[in-house]
């Protein structure tokens, strides 16, 4: 039994351990196109502030649509690169809390395999061992000791079953603590659930009053001016 269990942590433990090897190779290439984004938009301010300037000095205005219109390709392509880099970003920290993760669990796993190992090992040592002893202390039960020694053996056992038969009822205790701990848990569980879902309401408000602002700036051409 104990040798099956080794095998099942030894099989989740590769499992964990290819998981975080995909894991950080994954947050490496997002890393790096996030890294290369940020490159892009860096490289386009400058592009975008030569053509405002050029823009403002044109007196053309052919040619000033001309620049409009190369402006707002500009800027298309500059939200589309900072909205793929708040995406990106988002994705490498998520990654990269599941990378400290798959680090716990790998070492959690490497910890209970090496305890099983350890356990497997003395549980064989013991068991050869006990083969040769208790041949022997058979044997000394049929000298003339022999009633002595079974009435210690019965002493014994006695006082483990008295021992057994507490820790059964502790179990069972235990075990009734515990239900009732998780059945009062939900209280709390519930409570910060409802606190969670009131505290997006507030943000989904806060969001639509701003967002109405920008609206209103937005259709009344009002940049620079408090909305009325």
């Amino acid at each position: 039994m104990l040798s099956d269990q080794l095998d099942v942590l030894n099989m989740h433990k590769e499992q964990v351990n290819t998981n975080l090897t995909e894991t950080l190779n994954n947050r490496e290439t997002v890393v790096a196109e996030l890294e290369a984004e940020r490159a892009e938009i860096l490289a386009m301010d400058p592009q975008i502030i030569d053509l405002e300037n050029r823009i403002s000095m044109e007196q053309d205005a052919a040619a000033r649509t001309a620049l409009e219109t190369e402006l707002a390709a500009l800027n298309t392509r500059y939200n589309e690169l900072v909205q793929g880099e708040q995406v990106k970003l988002a994705r490498s920290q998520t990654l990269e809390r599941y990378i400290e993760k798959g680090k716990s669990w790998v070492d959690s796993l490497q910890n209970q395999a090496a305890t099983q190992m350890v356990l497997i090992n003395k549980l064989q040592t013991d068991t050869k061992q006990r083969v040769v002893l208790y041949d022997a202390l058979t044997k000394s039960l049929k000298t003339a000791q022999q009633q002595d020694v079974a009435h210690r053996i019965n002493e014994i056992g006695v006082a483990t079953d008295e021992k057994a038969q507490a820790a059964m009822a502790a179990i069972g205790s235990a075990t009734q603590n515990r239900m009732a701990e998780m059945m009062e848990n939900h209280e709390d569980h519930m409570v910060f659930a409802r606190k969670v879902l009131e505290e997006k309401a507030k943000s989904d408000e806060r969001f639509v009053r701003r967002f109405a602002k920008i609206v209103e700036k937005h259709d009344k051409n009002l940049y620079g001016e408090e909305s009325l």
